[in-house]
C-alpha cells in the first residue's frame, strides 16, 4: 500500500525516540516505518548520508510517492551520492515532476557528456526564481560556450544585469568565457570591470586576470598584480602559489578550461554567496554539484568542509579536508582547519602537535603559530600561548594595520600570564595600528582600571568602545566599573544594570553590580547579586572575595580589581 508522507510526518513527532535508536542500526535492519522516522531524525541532525540511506529504503517500498522521491533525491545529492541522485532525477522527470534542482542536475549530466544542445534546452527550461534565477543564465552561457557559440554565451549572461549584486559574477564569467574562446582583449576588459583596479578585485578574479596576463606575454604585469594584492592580503595561499609558480618559470593555466569547469565555477560562486545560517543545505547541494563536474576543484572541497564545520559535523568536515591534494595551494588551509576541528572535538593535544609540526614545515609562515597561540590561549595555557605568539612575532616581517589582532591576542596571553609590561606594550601597539578598535580600547582601559592607573584616560577609551559596541555586555560592564572606580556609584549602577541585561549569566558582571548596589545603599540587592555571582561558577580567585563580602559587606573593604 502506498505510504503517504503526510501521515508519516504527523506520526513522527510521537515516535522520535525510536528514530534515535534506529540511527545506530543499518538501514536494512529496521522496519519501513522505523526507517522513515530514522531518516527524518537523521535529516534534522544534518546527517544527509544516513538520512538518504533510510529514505531510500522507504522509497523502495513506496516508489510512487513523489514527495518522498523528491526528498530522497535532495538528501542523496547533499550526501554526494551522485549516481543515486541522477537515477532519482530521471525518475522525477519520467513521472512528470517539476523540480528545479533535479532538472539542473540532468542538465549538468548533459554538460558532462558534451551534449550541449540538450544541456541548453534543459537549462533554458529552468524557472527564473530562487537560486536558478542565477544558476540558469550562467549554465546556459557555459553550455553555449561548450558548443562554441561565444556570442550566445555572452548574451545569456545579460540576464544577470538585472540581478542586484551579481554584476561582478557576470563580469567574471564574461571574462572566463572570452578567455576560453581566445578573445583575450575582451576577456581582460571584462575582468577589469569587476573592480576599480585589478588588485582590489576578489581573489578568483585576480587569479583569472593574472593567468591571462602571463599567457599573453605580460609576466611583469602579472607579478605586479600578485604582489600588490598580497600587500593588502598577506598570506593568501592561492596568490602566493601563483607568484611562486611564476617565479619558477612554470607556465600559467587558465582558471577555467572548458564548459564543465565554467558551470562548476558558477555553482561554486553561488554556493559561496549563500548565507550559512539560512541556506546551508542548498549551499552544500551546489558545492556537491560543482565537485561532480570538476572532481579536482579543491576550493569547492574546502567550501564543502566549511559547511560541515558550520553544522558542527567536525569528523565529516575533516574527512573532506583530508581529501585535498598535498599539491594544491589549498592544502595548507585544509590542514589548519583540521587542527581547528580537533580542538572543537576536545582533542587539543593532537591539534597542538599538528600545528607545531606545521610551523616547522613552513618557517616562512605565521598562521600555524598564531592558530597554535589562539588554541592554547582559549584553553588557558597562557604561558605556552605566549611562546607560540613570540615565535610567530619573529616571522611577522613588515608590520601592517592588519597585524593589530596579533598584538591584541598576544597582549591578552601576556596579561593573563602576569607579564604586564609586555602586555601593555602590545595593546598600545595594537591601538597604534587600529586606533579606534573597540576591543583593544576596552581591554586596555579595563586593565588600567583594575590596576588603578590612567583612570581618566581609561574612561575615555571605554566610552569610545561603548559607542561602537553598545550591545556588548562586557564592554558596557567595563564602563560601569571605571565609573565605580571613579566614585560615580549612581552612574556605575546604571551601566552595570544595562550590562546585566546584556550578559545576565556572567559572574564578574553580577559581582560588579553587587558592589555598586552596596555603595548606593541597596544592600539587600547587593547580597543577592553576590550570591548569584557565586552560583554562576566564578574563577577560583574570585570566590573567597565574594564570600568575604557576603559576610562583611564592603564597609571595611577598599575597592579593588577583584570586584570590591
Amino acid at each position: 500500500m502506498l505510504l503517504h508522507t503526510e501521515k508519516f510526518q504527523k506520526s513522527a513527532l510521537a515516535a522520535i525516540g525510536i528514530a534515535t535508536f534506529l540511527l545506530s542500526a543499518p538501514a536494512s535492519s529496521s522496519s519501513e516505518y522505523g526507517s522513515y522516522l530514522a531518516g527524518r531524525h537523521a535529516q534534522a541532525l544534518k546527517d544527509a548520508d544516513k538520512a538518504s540511506a533510510f529514505m531510500m529504503r522507504v522509497l523502495e517500498e513506496n516508489p510512487e510517492d513523489q514527495e518522498l522521491l523528491r526528498r530522497t533525491f535532495l538528501l542523496s545529492l547533499a550526501a554526494g551520492k551522485m549516481n543515486v541522485a541522477v537515477n532519482l532525477a530521471n525518475r522525477i522527470e519520467t513521472a512528470g515532476g517539476k523540480m528545479a534542482t533535479s532538472a539542473l542536475l540532468l542538465g549538468i549530466e548533459a554538460v558532462r557528456a558534451n551534449n550541449f544542445d540538450d544541456a541548453i534546452a534543459r537549462f533554458d527550461a529552468l524557472p527564473r526564481r530562487g537560486l536558478t534565477a542565477y544558476a540558469a543564465p550562467l549554465a546556459v552561457a557555459w553550455a553555449n560556450s561548450g558548443k562554441g557559440d561565444t556570442e550566445a554565451a555572452l548574451k545569456a549572461l545579460e540576464a544577470l544585469d538585472k540581478k542586484s549584486g551579481f554584476s561582478a559574477m557576470r563580469d567574471l564569467h564574461a571574462g572566463l568565457i572570452n578567455d576560453v574562446a581566445n578573445q583575450t582583449e575582451a576577456a581582460e576588459k571584462s575582468l577589469r570591470a569587476v573592480a576599480p583596479t585589478l588588485d582590489k578585485a576578489p581573489v578568483r578574479v585576480v587569479r583569472a586576470a593574472g593567468s591571462l596576463l602571463e599567457r599573453t606575454g605580460r609576466a611583469s604585469e602579472a607579478r605586479t598584480l600578485y604582489t600588490d594584492f598580497l600587500a593588502d592580503n598577506p598570506g593568501n595561499l592561492a596568490i602566493e602559489a601563483a607568484l611562486s609558480r611564476l617565479e619558477s618559470g612554470e607556465p600559467a593555466q587558465p582558471l577555467v578550461r572548458d564548459a564543465s569547469g565554467g558551470v562548476a565555477e558558477s555553482l561554486f560562486n553561488i554556493a559561496s554567496a549563500l548565507p550559512r545560517d539560512r541556506s546551508g543545505d542548498m549551499a552544500m547541494v551546489y558545492a556537491r554539484l560543482a565537485l561532480h563536474l570538476r572532481p579536482n576543484f579543491e576550493l569547492a572541497r574546502l567550501l564543502l568542509g566549511d559547511l560541515f564545520d558550520n553544522q558542527r559535523r567536525y569528523l565529516d568536515a575533516n574527512a573532506i579536508y583530508e581529501r585535498v591534494s598535498p599539491d594544491s595551494p589549498y592544502y595548507w588551509s585544509a590542514q589548519l582547519r583540521i587542527a581547528d576541528n580537533f580542538t572543537d572535538m576536545e582533542d587539543v593535544d593532537r591539534a597542538v602537535e599538528m600545528l607545531r609540526v606545521m610551523a616547522k614545515q613552513r618557517p616562512d609562515r605565521t598562521d600555524a603559530l598564531i592558530k597554535l597561540g589562539g588554541i592554547l590561549r582559549s584553553k588557558e595555557r597562557y604561558r605556552e600561548a605566549v611562546d607560540a605568539y613570540d615565535a610567530a612575532g619573529e616571522r611577522l616581517g613588515i608590520v601592517t594595520p592588519g597585524h593589530w589582532l596579533f598584538y591584541y591576542n598576544r597582549g591578552i596571553a601576556l596579561e593573563r600570564s602576569k607579564i604586564w609590561e609586555r602586555a601593555e606594550k602590545d595593546f598600545l601597539k595594537a591601538l597604534e595600528l587600529q586606533p579606534e578598535q573597540p576591543y583593544v580600547l576596552n581591554y586596555l582601559g579595563y586593565s588600567w582600571v583594575e590596576k588603578g592607573i590612567n583612570i581618566e584616560r581609561a574612561r575615555k577609551m571605554i566610552e569610545r568602545a561603548v559607542e561602537q559596541r553598545q550591545d556588548d555586555g562586557f564592554i558596557v560592564d567595563s564602563l560601569g566599573w571605571v565609573l565605580y572606580r571613579l566614585g560615580d556609584y549612581a552612574g556605575s549602577v546604571k551601566q552595570l544594570e544595562r550590562a546585566i541585561r546584556l550578559r545576565p549569566s556572567d559572574p564578574v558582571i553580577n559581582d560588579h553590580l553587587g558592589d555598586a548596589y552596596w555603595r548606593v545603599g541597596r544592600k539587600l540587592e547587593a547580597r543577592f547579586q553576590w550570591r548569584r555571582a557565586l552560583n554562576l561558577e566564578p574563577t577560583d580567585d574570585l570566590i573567597p572575595t565574594i564570600e568575604g563580602k557576603l559576610v562583611d559587606g564592603l564597609a571595611d573593604i577598599k575597592p579593588n580589581g577583584s570586584g570590591g
